[in-house]
């Protein structure tokens, strides 16, 4: 039997179209790890960063050099916007934002060629997992594409226009899904926009929550202007959802809010941050922060760190600005020093660990929802409904959620099951 590799590179949304094209592809070939000879080897790209332009770079050179006859496959966004640059003129055959339901077909005709679709259609393509590699949770696709064309970001160029999956598909694949795993990870390019004539994100949930088999359903990324009162009503009523919202702030300043081409205030953020709170109060709401964006001065980036002081994330994941050629940011004066970038990164880094910290000791005592997903001799491992990570005393069952009372958080977290 033939041998396939498979890289992936990004977001959740490409971890959930590679799940779909390995269920395909496991039908008819082996997968091996990607460090070694393959016939075959795919790669999932990202355009978010320049580092991950590099890294689909390399992942191709490493896999010509490991097979020089093996058959290579880019997939994905970095494919979409720059399938004719001499990146990709050692791949065999090319995908971008589209056509990933024709992937297998094409690779067991031995295609070589570069498909990608400079017109992106404005059609949902629902690709249905039957399986799922892990243990613990899947992610499920339910949207597609962005309008927002935000200063900083590539990826409506590369995704294409706003499109949502029909309600009725993602209801069976959900329920499908439901008897593989106890969690899923409702996903998309931006999530919050989901809609399907009179079913928006709430009518999706009410109607999820249904599903007798699933135990939780965790919201991935959703911007501040789209998380409705109503699904914050849902939440308080129904524990299926997970108290988790990751909500990207970018910036904590109004001057780089606009430059970013951002839809509110940061007043307007922590006002709605603190409602949300007051109706849900254990919940984790965890961000995104650019930092080192054109024109933010010292004066501006002490400003951020001061309202990330009172906002207080439970994490933060901080990237330093990265340039990407046919962005409105990239054509703006003022780009820093990437030395200050790197600095002000740490700032964040430090200052996150000990508002982090103090989220997750505010637990000690109480009783939390686990979803175990690995053991070693003495103890079962896994993420909490809020989303920080777990050590439990004794072996428990992987793929199981259990409550969990949480004796300490000084530097883990450590529990034991009520």
């Amino acid at each position: 039997m033939k041998t396939y590799a498979m890289m992936i590179l990004g977001c959740k949304v490409n971890d959930y179209e590679a799940t779909y094209v390995r269920e395909k592809m496991n039908e008819h070939f082996k997968e091996i790890s990607f460090k070694e000879k393959a016939d075959i080897y795919l790669i999932f790209t990202c355009c978010v960063t320049n580092t991950a332009e590099a890294k689909t770079r390399k992942f191709i050179h490493d896999a010509r050099r490991k097979n020089p006859d093996g058959y290579i496959v880019a997939i994905g966004c970095l494919s979409q916007i720059k399938s004719d640059n001499e990146v990709f003129d050692d791949v065999d055959l090319v995908i971008g934002s589209q056509r990933k339901d024709e992937i297998v077909d094409l690779i067991l005709r031995q295609t070589k060629e570069n498909l990608v679709d400079k017109q992106i259609k404005n059609r949902f393509e629902h690709l249905y997992i039957e399986s799922y590699p892990s243990r613990s949770r899947s992610f499920l696709k339910i949207q597609d594409g962005c309008n927002q064309f935000c200063s900083y970001c590539i990826i409506p160029f590369a995704r294409g226009r706003e499109r949502s999956g029909d309600h009725d598909k993602i209801l069976e694949e959900a329920s499908i899904l439901s008897h593989i795993n106890k969690e899923i990870v409702l996903t998309g390019i931006h999530t919050g926009r989901y809609n399907d004539g009179e079913y928006d994100l709430y009518h999706l949930l009410k109607e999820m929550v249904k599903i007798e088999d699933l135990s939780t359903i965790r919201l991935s990324s959703i911007e501040l202007t789209e998380i409705s009162d109503e699904i914050i009503d849902l939440m308080t009523v129904n524990e299926k959802i997970a108290p988790h919202l990751h909500i990207p702030v970018q910036s904590c300043s109004d001057d780089v809010l606009r430059a970013m081409n951002r839809p509110y205030t940061i007043e307007e953020y922590k006002k709605r941050i603190a409602y949300i709170r007051n109706r849900i109060p254990d919940i984790s709401i965890s961000t995104d922060l650019i930092v080192g964006f054109p024109n933010e001065s010292e004066e501006l980036f002490n400003e951020t760190l001061e309202n990330l002081k009172e906002i207080a994330f439970s994490f933060i994941h901080v990237f330093p600005y990265s340039r990407k050629t046919g962005t409105a940011a990239d054509r703006m004066d003022g780009h820093i020093d990437p030395r200050i970038k790197k600095e002000r990164v740490k700032k964040v880094s430090e200052l996150e660990k000990d508002i982090m910290n103090s989220y997750k000791e505010s637990f000690t005592g109480k009783k939390v929802k686990v979803l175990v997903e690995k053991t070693d001799d003495s103890y079962s491992y896994g993420y909490s409904r809020q989303y920080f990570y777990c050590k439990i005393e004794g072996l428990y069952e992987i793929g199981e959620i259990y409550d969990v009372i949480i004796d300490s958080a000084k530097d883990e977290v450590i529990g034991h099951v009520a």
